[in-house]
């Protein structure tokens, strides 16, 4: 209804003025460094490779269980679903962590579209969850994070995509990320079937905090002192000289090698040490982030590990199985580093490849409502 004043003014213009109203437009949805076409090269040749491994042999109606720290736009749910659940029916069941979605702020108002587009779609869990907390809580017994970690898993894929060290945490402080990852591991030695976990992690000078690097390489100068073979290995692969590098003067690209291994080397034992299981260091992604650097200082992990069920030898004696052998084990992982991709250096020289990660990543983030018509083309 409009009111109108006695000579036939518009009554509202005359006590608000004549402002016109619209409603508040929100900014534009920028681009991430996590939307690059490299980042889309991990995700289809690491991840999802990795995935379609894992359930090749497994029954459909088997869920695929997730965690990880998937972002705001929940992309690489929205890959696995439509690349791996929605062509086999399979039921999607995930709980992420985030800590950027602070209540009321963009980012929440922009998981909340993304959560709630992801869990309209088919086969997907109606209890998967992103949770406004940090993964570090899981180390918590009493917290929210840890509730529902134990509820939801145990999971066939952990994916910890890390924007800083791994290690960047000083050990046995409050809310570290070790506690996070050693009950969560604690959690997966409930799963029967075989898991992945994948670590992304920045290596480089500084990038971790100094008393954890010493206690990760000590695993490594371990294998240095104890394991035949391990420094001829470390040569002929890697092409380093294990027994006399010093981490704190070495080259980036034999810091590189060298944390690689002591990182794989520490997952691999925080898994063995909750349940025997074959340890296959299955794929290792890296590239640049500081446009400076010599060499990749960006890595992304990708561990498999599967239960070993042992019974002990005699039933009227019962002993714990022999352990499995540990320098058979970093020599794998040693082994298999060395088969590191260089993403930058694979998509320079495959432009056709650019090309088609590129027509990826735009229908991902259309899907999440951006306007791609300005993406960047860069790597």
């Amino acid at each position: 209804m409009t009111f109108q004043s006695p000579d036939g003014d518009d009554l509202a213009a005359e006590i608000f003025g004549d402002i016109e109203y619209a409603p508040t437009q929100p900014a534009p949805k920028t681009f991430k460094p996590w939307h690059k076409p490299r980042k889309q090269y991990v995700r289809r040749e690491q991840l999802l490779a990795q995935l379609r491994r894992l359930y090749q042999h497994r029954r459909p109606d088997e869920p695929l269980r997730y965690l990880g720290l998937p972002g705001t736009d929940l992309i690489d749910l929205r890959y696995i679903h439509e690349k791996l659940c929605s062509d086999e029916g399979r039921t999607l069941r995930f709980l992420g962590f985030s800590t950027e979605a602070q209540p009321g702020s963009p980012a929440h108002v922009e998981l909340s579209l993304s959560l709630d587009e992801v869990r309209r779609l088919s086969n997907v869990d109606p209890q998967s969850d992103v949770i406004h907390d940090d993964f570090r809580r899981i180390g918590d017994d009493a917290s929210i994070a840890w509730s529902r970690a134990r509820s939801l898993g145990p999971f066939d894929v952990v994916n910890i995509d890390l924007c800083d060290g791994l290690a960047s945490d000083p050990p046995h402080s409050d809310g570290a990320i070790y506690g996070a990852f050693a009950q969560l591991v604690a959690l997966q030695a409930h799963n029967t079937e075989p898991w992945l976990l994948l670590v992304s992690t920045r290596i480089g000078q500084g990038m971790f905090d100094a008393d954890a690097e010493q206690r990760l390489l000590a695993l490594f100068r371990k294998n240095v002192m104890n394991c035949e073979g391990f420094v001829e290995a470390c040569q002929r692969h890697l092409d380093l000289d294990a027994a006399s590098v010093d981490p704190t003067a070495c080259s980036e690209i034999e810091l590189l090698n060298l944390m690689i291994v002591a990182v794989g080397k520490w997952l691999s034992a925080l898994v063995q040490a909750q349940r025997p299981s074959r340890v296959d260091l299955a794929s290792t992604h890296a590239y640049r982030i500081e446009p400076t650097a010599n060499c990749e200082d960006l890595v992304s992990l990708a561990l498999r590990f599967e239960p070993i069920t042992a019974a002990s030898p005699d039933a009227l004696s019962p002993a714990a199985p022999p352990p499995r052998d540990e320098c058979a084990i970093a020599r794998h992982i040693l082994k298999r580093s060395a088969k590191r991709r260089d993403v930058d250096g694979i998509l320079r020289g495959d432009s056709r490849l650019h090309e088609e990660l590129v027509r990826e990543t735009k229908q991902l983030l259309t899907a999440a409502r951006y306007d791609v018509t300005d993406y960047p083309m860069g790597f």
